[in-house]
């Protein structure tokens, strides 16, 4: 097998893992946001998340001040900004953690499977 053939085994092999773990990501989510208990989990993320943006918005104006001595209205600006973005980011991420964790579980259990069977048409366990 030369290296040519060994690159493009390994390019397929990769493009096969990435559609599985996307194919189980997309399940994982339909299923979560299809289901009674969580159908407006995003929505309610989105709502709640900006409390901690606005938190983020002063704590980072006031760091940004700090931060920049020579010109404190760009300090304050771009610390607001990075603030509000962090806090909102961080929020939303913490209240639809239900859903991500479906979505990492489900990819790396079909990522799991193309690696399986990769593994046994590389070593074929003969029984007997």
């Amino acid at each position: 097998m030369t290296i040519k053939d060994t690159v493009k085994e390994n390019i397929a092999y990769s493009k096969e893992l990435l559609e599985a773990g996307l194919d189980g990501a997309n399940a994982a989510r339909r299923e979560v946001l299809n289901a009674e208990a969580t159908s407006d989990l995003v929505t309610c993320a989105v709502q709640e998340s900006w409390q901690p943006a606005t938190l983020g918005v002063l704590v980072g104006a006031i760091c940004g001040v700090i931060a920049d001595d020579r010109r404190p209205l760009r300090g304050v600006i771009a610390g607001g900004l990075f603030g509000a973005v962090m806090g909102f980011a961080g929020s939303f991420a913490w209240k639809t953690r239900p859903l991500t964790s479906a979505m990492a579980r489900k990819a790396g259990r079909r990522i799991s499977e193309v690696r399986d069977v990769r593994w046994l048409s590389k070593h074929p366990i003969n029984y007997g």
